[in-house]
């Protein structure tokens, strides 16, 4: 069950608020070294970040692209795949359809801890920083032209 856009934007931009605040105290770039040491207070906000950057892509595409389009683009999508919502999406000019896809990628990257492999961890953190940036532009594009079409 979708939220109504309204509300779905709301917890989108909450979610990119607490994950900015989590990025901003985490000692970027991150290397192995950091993350073998027990150090509780980065763990916490390394989880909040990965946390928060989930669920902000999560509610990005279940709740957001395809209401977007229907509501504010006045595009029938209902029962369309993502993958032509995301082509409509990249025909307007508000995202790449191969950025989201590697957005997922690393959504899915993220969720998965490899104990073994922190260089490699490390590494997915650092890309999913800078891609995290993204994910907030797209989000102030999407709820800038939410507002402009909702105010007369």
């Amino acid at each position: 069950m979708s939220l109504p856009l309204e509300e779905a934007l709301r917890q989108c931009e909450r979610h990119a608020q607490r994950m900015s605040r989590a990025m901003a105290r985490i000692p970027f770039p991150l290397d192995g070294h950091e993350l073998a040491e027990d150090n509780e207070n980065l763990i916490t906000l390394i989880d909040q970040f990965v946390f928060r950057y989930t669920k902000l892509q999560d509610t990005l595409g279940e709740h957001v692209l395809r209401p977007f389009c229907t509501q504010v683009l006045l595009e029938l999508v209902e029962d369309r795949p993502l993958a032509d919502v995301l082509a409509l999406l990249e025909r307007r000019g508000y995202l790449s359809a191969d950025d989201w896809r590697m957005q997922r990628a690393m959504r899915n990257a993220l969720t998965h801890e490899y104990l073994e492999h922190l260089t490699w961890q490390a590494e997915a953190l650092n890309r999913a920083r800078a891609m995290s940036l993204q994910l907030i532009d797209w989000l102030a594009r999407l709820k800038l032209e939410f507002e402009q079409r909702k105010t007369p």
